[in-house]
């Protein structure tokens, strides 16, 4: 029997229709379900362990909703269908009024999957390493209170790329080109490319430009400024602050997130429409 596993980002009319369409048609197909709320403390041990027994998980939101469950379901290899209530949402592809019918494909195996590269997070403070995580968009390096340049050192394998005085650094995924590291002037990338993008937030330099490195190659950045408030965010959910001379590794993940395509809408699609490319 197939077991579905329902991220819910609110309560809100929008999404509690949508589930609750959903809840209906799962339970004339005798399907089991359970819903998970996207919030971090709200998530019981008890739902934790019918994760691994999943068989499909739905996300009801944005994008930020399927990022939430990414690092849930992921690991567990559990294939997510992204249903975008209303927001920007480049990966939650589909409209509400298509959940039953990715359902349906998925049932009869009328499906592709879409694999999304991941990346792993190692903060090394004087050469222990205190904190780990793994993202599915970015890590964003920034001072957390008033707005101050911060000096951060970037290396991609072995080879030093140089020194940013900024307002921080973004490394993304091709996932997450189009996040923040779009508003900050990077680039878009296909979703399958083997790569990294590096972009600097409003650096004090013109010469300071956006950088596509092979994800092959683990990138490093230390932090040279001694600033009280420097945090390093994952996927902008995760969050750990950050000392003078501290390392923030990013590599790619050996974890991929499995995205549902019906493939009736392409990347160029979504990007055309998202961003109102056809006018």
């Amino acid at each position: 029997m197939k077991i579905v596993g329902i991220v819910l980002k609110d309560k809100s009319a929008p999404a509690s229709a949508a589930v609750q369409s959903l809840v209906e048609y799962l339970r004339k197909r005798s399907i089991k379900y359970y819903i998970i709320p996207s919030r971090e403390g709200k998530v019981t041990q008890a739902l934790l362990k019918k994760i691994p027994a999943t068989d499909l998980c739905i996300t009801f939101g944005g994008d930020g909703t399927l990022l939430f469950a990414a690092r849930m379901f992921s690991q567990y290899d559990v294939p997510i269908v992204g249903i975008n209530l209303g927001g920007l949402g480049f990966i939650t592809e589909f409209r509400e009024s298509e959940v039953t019918d990715c359902v349906e494909c998925f049932l009869r195996g009328n499906f592709n999957f879409d694999e999304r590269m991941m990346i792993d997070v190692h903060i090394f403070r004087k050469r222990a390493q205190v904190y780990s995580a793994t993202g599915l968009n970015d890590l964003v390096i920034s001072t957390g209170g008033i707005s101050r340049l911060i000096q951060l050192e970037v290396a991609s394998g072995d080879k030093t790329i140089g020194t940013y005085r900024a307002d921080g650094i973004i490394i993304a995924t091709p996932t997450g080109s189009t996040a923040y590291s779009l508003a900050a002037g990077g680039p878009i990338l296909q979703p399958n490319m083997a790569a990294f993008v590096i972009s600097p937030i409003c650096p004090h330099s013109l010469g300071a430009r956006p950088l596509v490195v092979p994800s092959e190659e683990r990138v490093k950045i230390r932090v040279l400024s001694d600033h009280r408030q420097i945090v390093g965010t994952i996927d902008g959910q995760m969050a750990v602050d950050l000392l003078h001379m501290d390392e923030v590794c990013v590599e790619k993940s050996e974890k991929v997130t499995k995205l549902l395509s019906m493939g009736n809408r392409d990347f160029y699609d979504i990007v055309s429409e998202k961003l109102s490319w056809k006018g």
